[in-house]
């Protein structure tokens, strides 16, 4: 959490006598445990968002792959800086930024796609902060009819928090059965 302030307004301790007749209080962990969960739901009631690390990268690249590069960096929500000619050569240094969760096997794929032609070297730049909302879901008319009951398009911000869950072993919240009509049943010919 990053920007999170709690502000309490008002404390309030119970002195009556059946409280004090009682041997043993509330112990700490049940007032800890009862603190962090009212937290958890105050932080809940807001929008939340994402923060994503994000790496620097640097891609030489010759000048007849320059197309298809581009096409891998897009696929990987990545944004280009810079690209400049070197002079004496066919070859671009193109500056971009991607997504370190974006970034596993990203190397080997853009080898691939440029047949060696582009070498990308990959560094540590900054933090930045997802703005889409990872609970999202269509809940008026117009967000119904562009989206469609299902928001057919992919929530970014969801799938990598899926991920990050899933590879934690915590509980992903999806269905079983995505697109139930869209399933059919096949019989067995006779």
């Amino acid at each position: 959490m990053q920007g999170v302030c709690f502000m309490v307004l008002e404390w309030s301790v119970d002195t009556s006598e059946d409280l004090n007749s009682k041997a043993y209080g509330p112990f700490s962990g049940q007032v800890l445990t009862a603190s962090k969960e009212i937290c958890r739901q105050a932080f809940q009631n807001q929008p939340q968002r994402l923060v994503s690390p994000m790496y620097s990268c640097n891609i030489v690249v010759n000048a007849e792959v320059l197309g298809k590069m581009y096409a891998v960096i897009g696929r990987r929500h990545g944004k280009i800086l810079s690209g400049d000619l070197t002079q004496g050569s066919g070859n671009f240094s193109v500056m971009a930024i991607l997504p370190v969760i974006e970034s596993f096997n990203f190397a080997q794929e853009i080898r691939k796609q440029t047949s060696g032609l582009a070498c990308p070297q990959l560094m540590f730049s900054h933090w930045e902060v997802i703005d889409i909302d990872p609970f999202w879901v269509p809940t008026t008319e117009e967000e119904f009819t562009h989206y469609g009951e299902k928001a057919d398009s992919a929530n970014r911000a969801k799938l990598y928090m899926d991920s990050v869950r899933r590879r934690k072993g915590l509980y992903v919240d999806e269905k079983v059965v995505e697109h139930a009509e869209k399933q059919r049943t096949l019989s067995k010919k006779k």
